[in-house]
């Protein structure tokens, strides 16, 4: 969580000081959170969160579980264009209705 954080602070390009006026946190609890020195109340990360434009979820275990699954597992293929998707199924039903294929022999 520290690691995602502090990645966002500093893709915006904001400093600790900024973002401890913008909580109303001390610069120094800011940059304990986002360096993962110190576990945050609830409250003291969604404050961080909103201002880094982030949302806090709550998730029940099994979804967090299956999130973290597939976040693992290889990379979703590229997503397919209409054109592309009418001819992959276009083949598919061809395939399907030519029905399996007799082995051609020199017999």
């Amino acid at each position: 969580m520290a690691i995602l954080l502090e990645a966002e602070r500093q893709r915006l390009m904001l400093d600790y000081q900024v973002l401890a006026e913008r909580t109303g946190l001390t610069p120094l609890a800011v940059r304990n959170v986002l360096q993962g020195r110190s576990a945050p109340r609830i409250t003291t990360l969604m404050a961080i969160a909103d201002q880094l434009g982030l949302e806090v979820l709550l998730l029940p275990k099994v979804v967090a579980a299956g999130l973290h699954a597939h976040s693992v597992q290889e990379p979703a293929p590229p997503a397919l264009s209409r054109v592309d998707r009418i001819v992959a199924e276009t083949s598919l039903l061809a395939a399907a209705a030519a029905g399996p294929r007799k082995a051609k022999g020199p017999w």
